[in-house]
């Protein structure tokens, strides 16, 4: 949703152009959607504030779809989505797609149900893209790619956006060490992860407080938090040699200068970080 209201109400050129969103979620028209998305903020939708809120969900598909081509461009030819959901890129780029195998990995459910909506809206799916069901409470994800046919100490570039903060802490260092293990040296990751409230103060510490409570409440508290020093050392440790933080300052450089139509940073890409990593 956030990815469709900046397609919608945000200026040209957009951070991340994404036509597919808003159908993607269910709304076959724009002004419903809209609608819709006013009714989830409690009726106080305010068009110079709520750019502040749907920024940093498109500047981190951005950031990592750049580090992406990126890698496509040192020979990487294989890119695992983990908690894919309703992402759209291989609708979106069909130039990678000629390129590149995509491994999108979720639950089966979300992915049954993804499926089902792409039926409904007559998109092919591109035979590049691999739909690749896991329940982590049944399999690992080594084994579900193998099953989806990602040959293991492949080359490859993983995609982590939106889930660790929900998972504990060792739930994610789990993770990252099976994804070391899974692939080859070279391959890269781009996760987010969120730091601690200790880390905040002022406006960033009250937005903090607001969205953690409101998550609360929707059954989906967040549960892990890292330093980004102390991410870099648990990283390093596990086999990822190279680690580039991304954090405001670059994202102001990177993205956003210049620009004066609403969407800018604020304390959400100071509450919420991106990282890239590659195995040594």
């Amino acid at each position: 949703m956030m990815r469709a209201a900046h397609y919608l109400l945000d200026a040209e050129p957009k951070i991340l152009a994404d036509p597919f969103a808003r159908s993607f979620v269910g709304f076959s028209d724009d002004q419903v959607f809209l609608k819709e998305l006013r009714k989830l903020y409690g009726g106080t939708f305010d068009p110079l504030e709520f750019p502040k809120q749907r920024t940093y969900f498109v500047l981190r598909s951005r950031y990592t779809e750049d580090e992406l081509e990126a890698a496509v461009a040192r020979g990487v030819r294989n890119y695992v989505m983990l908690g894919a959901g309703l992402d759209s890129f291989a609708f979106r780029r069909p130039d990678l797609m000629r390129v590149l195998n995509v491994y999108e990995v979720d639950h089966p459910s979300t992915q049954t149900w993804k499926r089902e909506r792409l039926a409904e809206l007559s998109l092919k799916v591109p035979a590049t893209l691999h739909f690749v069901p896991v329940d982590f409470e049944r399999e690992t994800l080594t084994e579900g790619l193998a099953a989806g046919g990602l040959q293991p100490d492949s080359f490859a570039f993983f995609s982590w956006l939106g889930v660790n903060m929900y998972l504990t802490p060792d739930a994610v260092l789990h993770t990252l060490r099976e994804i070391a293990g899974t692939t080859g040296a070279g391959s890269e990751l781009v996760t987010d992860y969120i730091v601690p409230a200790t880390m905040l103060d002022g406006a960033d510490r009250a937005l903090f407080d607001s969205h953690a409570t409101r998550v609360a409440e929707l059954g989906e508290p967040w549960l892990s938090f890292f330093r980004p020093d102390e991410l870099e050392m648990h990283l390093q440790q596990i086999g990822f040699g190279q680690v580039s933080h991304f954090g405001p300052a670059e994202a102001c450089a990177r993205y956003f200068a210049g620009r004066s139509d609403g969407p800018f940073l604020t304390g959400l890409c100071r509450m919420f970080r991106l990282l890239k990593a590659r195995i040594v």
